[in-house]
């Protein structure tokens, strides 16, 4: 190793380093309490439901200690090898353990949801094939159903078995049955929620009670049109379109009874309910909203022009979704039209391969997430895994590895801070979205091509595609705030003083997207909304009623409405007019993100910087704001910002966000006392001095085994070192550097990491300065930095996936798990031998930048 000097800044002339202040408040109570639902939520896999009481306690006792606010406990299959130790799902020894969790989980302040089943979607050894799915078949010219067999996916011992009829609440009650007598011994309160994934049930298109429920939706036999919807007698495009349009309606409906009874008994029994409703035959707005806590997912990744964002093709799935999130804001919309005060999401499932997810690439789908009304995240996931398991322990595929043997887990934790803090402002105040989107269900639905429709994540037409869908992104990325609304909830609607009311929010106006089949009862609602003084914008009058049952009879009725006043005054020429007197943010010109909500006394904003460039300037704002604070949620810190409240102008913010970076701005009406110190701004004054030469490299923990102490010349991957236990190495290394402070005066200094992998918890002076998790690498040195010469200590944790392509390489028979053993982010069997080692490190360049104190001129 070099001299103390070995690693210099080049000294600039001018006298002296500044004795720089911190440069904003850790102020804690500026911000709301991070409550047990501001933290992130964890999904836990019990593999087999080999669990045992003490390794349950020191993983919640990790769990707590990290930040997470609570569990979803999912049996799967289990380990090989670990057949002894499996128990079956809902015996009296599951049910005992259940409670050990409980009541371990409340010790702890943790809370705990569970899956009414395993694996996914509901079924198992109950179900019989009576019971079970089925799908349409023809037989001897009648209609009835034929058993998928589909049986659980990814199932625990004891949850093996059919999967069950997702449109029978006959079926479902005696599905439940089990659980009520297990779940019987439970202390009430002791779990949170029961949990229903995404609808799954493929092929499921068929129900015994379909028929008579048909019938009575519509008015007439669908056995009358067997041949025709079965595709053994041709008949014409629109008649057919209509029947399958009826035919789809009324599965959408028994799927929306069927999870209203199993909402219902989960409150009978003491529980709330979570549902996914996504990949559902129809009704998703009025299926999210049927649960207390609507969910969405996250899957793959969002393409991005953040610096730094790694985005290798092979190592990524793209998210179909546009980057400003449309399908995510069904579950936030259906949360925020029926009152409901959380809207959760299953989230970084596949963000990276298995064993490649950084925290770094975790951020921008968060962010994603937040922005589109999210403000429960549940994190997919972490998997149960015995003391006693060989690295990595038990997994769970196309899950982000958030357990305890990933290397990265402590740094995690720096992450779950981040997500709290946002969440414990978004579960604030009231959802402020001014506009309302009516999503035309029956324009999907009246179609004659195919017979059951899955409105899916990924295979996302139905939406994107559609001109609900191009309205509503041309207007989200244009500066409006909007929530989706279903025909059921737009029946329900009331006005008051020209406003919309749903029973959990107010909007401005409704927006009717180009339409070609509208119900009546939709039709008639429109009318009467604007008869009390709604807002009220029709880019299409519709053309026809949907459906084929009493259709003369509705057509007449139509043709009678739709040429009223009220519809016909309704009707705008183009976007610009429906969006007209509404409030247009415009963060959205300048390339922000944005979410709104309101207080009593102001509005919280999330502003997300998703591009390439710096935003540093006055951010207009489309609400007032008298005066403002600034909470940043990487840090905690908070300040008062810089706030131009002249007369006959918008209210405007300074701003500074680097690409990738977030922000909290807090806005007040009144003029009072600001609470904060004024938020420091800073200017760079130059483009800052590397930091070059000499240092050492000691490896602290991980695996498979410690590389040997180094010197180091340079930044660079470590796996490049002339030690080949480096280049299989996971875990944790600290670089160890001395450098003597530039002579400049500054304000304060920003250290730049570069390009870190992955993670860097910085130490200067002995005076810890934070963990860096995010884009960019950079964190503020404040007071630690001191004339003369200072020590610079990183602890720098790489990704796992060293070491995983080291067990292949060496054949090692580390994929235990049963059932799907390992897929990759492909579907394939996973196999990391052929891997490029990862780089790992500090890979520079790094640099020590001056700061200068800015006060923003006013516009």
């Amino acid at each position: 190793m070099k001299t103390a000097a070995a690693l210099l800044v080049s000294a600039m002339a001018v006298a002296g380093i500044a004795s720089a202040s911190p440069p904003n408040e850790p102020a804690a109570s500026a911000w709301p309490t991070v409550t047990q639902t501001a933290k992130p939520w964890m999904r836990w896999w019990w593999p087999g439901s080999a669990v045992e009481p003490a390794q349950l306690t020191r993983t919640l006792e990790e769990f707590a200690k990290a930040g997470i606010g609570g569990v979803e406990i999912t049996p799967i299959y289990g380990a090989r090898g670990a057949e002894a130790r499996y128990i079956d799902y809902l015996s009296p020894r599951w049910v005992q353990m259940l409670a050990h969790t409980a009541r371990e989980a409340k010790r702890l302040g943790l809370g705990v949801d569970m899956a009414t089943g395993t694996g996914w979607p509901f079924g198992g050894p109950g179900v019989n094939a009576a019971d079970g799915s089925s799908s349409l078949q023809l037989v001897d010219g009648q209609l009835a159903g034929e058993p998928t067999r589909m049986q659980v996916k990814r199932p625990a011992p004891g949850g093996e078995g059919l999967v069950l009829d997702p449109y029978s609440t006959d079926a479902l009650d005696r599905y439940l049955q089990p659980f009520t007598r297990a779940l019987a011994s439970l202390p009430r309160g002791a779990l949170r929620s029961q949990f229903h994934d995404s609808f799954e049930y493929y092929g499921a298109s068929w129900s015994p009670g379909l028929a008579a429920q048909f019938r009575e939706m519509h008015g007439y036999d669908i056995e009358k049109y067997a041949a025709e919807l079965a595709g053994a007698r041709p008949m014409d495009a629109d008649t057919l379109g209509r029947i399958k349009g009826d035919y789809r309606r009324t599965l959408a409906t028994m799927h929306l009874e069927y999870v209203r009874r199993w909402v219902s008994w989960s409150h009978e029994h003491g529980f709330i309910a979570r549902n996914q409703a996504h990949g559902s035959p129809g009704r998703l707005l009025d299926l999210y909203g049927a649960s207390d806590v609507p969910e969405t997912e996250s899957f793959g990744t969002t393409v991005l022009p953040i610096p730094g964002l790694r985005q290798d093709a092979n190592d990524i799935r793209d998210d179909p979704d546009p980057p400003i999130n449309l399908i995510g804001r069904f579950a936030s919309s259906a949360a925020h039209v029926n009152g409901r005060a959380l809207a959760s999401s299953e989230t970084l499932t596949w963000l990276r391969e298995n064993y490649r997810e950084s925290p770094s690439q975790a951020k921008p789908q968060l962010d994603r997430l937040f922005i589109a009304g999210i403000d429960h995240i549940f994190y997919h996931g972490s998997t149960y895994s015995p003391a006693d398991a060989a690295w990595p322990g038990w997994f769970f595929y196309a899950a982000t590895q958030l357990n305890p043997t990933n290397p990265l887990w402590q740094d995690f934790t720096a992450m779950h801070a981040y997500v709290a803090r946002v969440q414990s402002v978004l579960q604030q105040g009231r959802p402020d979205n001014d506009v309302l989107v009516y999503w035309p269900e029956a324009d999907e639905q009246d179609d004659a091509a195919g017979l059951m429709r899955q409105h899916g994540m990924h295979e996302n037409q139905w939406l994107v595609d559609s001109p609900a869908g191009r309205l509503a992104r041309k207007a989200l990325e244009s500066g409006y705030s909007l929530d989706f609304i279903s025909d059921a909830q737009l029946q329900a609607l009331t006005v008051d003083g020209g406003n919309l009311l749903s029973p959990g929010a107010r909007y401005r106006v409704l927006v009717v997207p180009a339409t070609r089949r509208m119900p009546l009862e939709t039709l008639a609602a429109l009318v009467r909304l604007r008869k009390s003084g709604a807002q009220v914008r029709i880019q299409q009058l519709p053309e026809d009623v949907p459906g084929l049952g009493r259709l003369p009879d509705r057509r007449a009725e139509f043709r009678r409405m739709i040429s009223s006043a009220e519809l016909s005054q309704a009707v705008v020429v183009d976007e610009a007019q429906a969006f007209s007197q509404v409030r247009r943010e415009p963060a959205a010109d300048l390339g922000l993100w944005f979410t709104r909500r309101a207080r009593a006394d102001g509005f919280d904003y999330l502003l997300v910087n998703p591009g390439a460039k710096r935003f540093d300037a006055w951010l207009p704002l489309a609400t007032p704001a008298r005066r403002a604070d600034l909470l940043d949620p990487l840090t905690g810190e908070a300040g008062a910002a810089a706030v131009s409240a002249a007369s006959g102008k918008p209210s405007a913010v300074y701003l500074q966000l680097d690409a990738g970076v977030s922000m909290i701005l807090r806005t007040y009406g009144s003029g009072t006392k600001r609470a904060l110190a004024p938020w420091r701004y800073f200017d760079d004054m130059q483009p800052g001095t590397g930091l070059s030469g000499g240092g050492s490299l000691e490896f602290l923990r991980g695996g498979p085994e410690l590389p040997a102490k180094a010197a180091v010349e340079e930044p660079g991957s470590w796996t490049a070192l002339d030690d080949p236990r480096a280049t299989r190495f996971s875990g944790t290394a600290r670089y160890r550097m001395e450098f003597v402070a530039p002579s400049v005066v500054a304000d304060d200094w920003q250290l730049d990491l570069g390009d870190v992998r992955e993670t860097a918890r910085v130490t200067l002076n002995g005076q810890f300065l934070g963990t860096v998790w995010s884009l960019p690498s950079r964190i503020k040195v404040g007071t630690a930095m001191k004339p003369g010469v200072n020590l610079l200590e990183i602890e720098v944790t790489n990704l796992p996936a060293n070491r995983v392509r080291d067990l292949d390489q060496r054949k090692v028979d580390w994929k235990i798990m049963k059932d799907i053993n390992l897929a990759s982010l492909r579907y394939k069997s996973l196999d990391a031998s052929g891997w490029e080692p990862q780089p790992s490190g500090l890979l520079g360049p790094m640099r020590l930048v001056p700061l200068k104190s800015l006060s923003p001129a006013r516009p």
